[in-house]
């Protein structure tokens, strides 16, 4: 689907992508997708344009790094012997 023509068109344009997540919205015909890209504003600008073009894209929203959060989580499995 859709997030398959992103992630491939950026392949084909060897643009970065630092993450992707997907997921659904209240009406069930959309799908929101949010992608981190990393690049100089040139590039970012070309990103935005392309994917504008996907004929199933209904709206881009760029968002600054003031106007957003960032957060990263790690989960981890330590193994202790009963008596540790």
């Amino acid at each position: 689907g859709v997030l398959s023509r992103i992630s491939g068109l950026f392949s084909r344009r060897g643009y970065n992508i630092e993450s992707i997540t997907a997921g659904v919205t209240a009406d069930p015909r959309f799908t929101r997708i949010t992608i981190v890209a990393s690049g100089d504003d040139e590039i970012l600008d070309q990103i935005e344009k392309q994917v504008a073009k996907l004929v199933d894209v209904r709206d881009i929203k760029v968002l600054a790094p003031g106007e957003s959060v960032y957060r990263e989580l790690v989960l981890i499995k330590v193994k202790a012997a009963a008596k540790e």
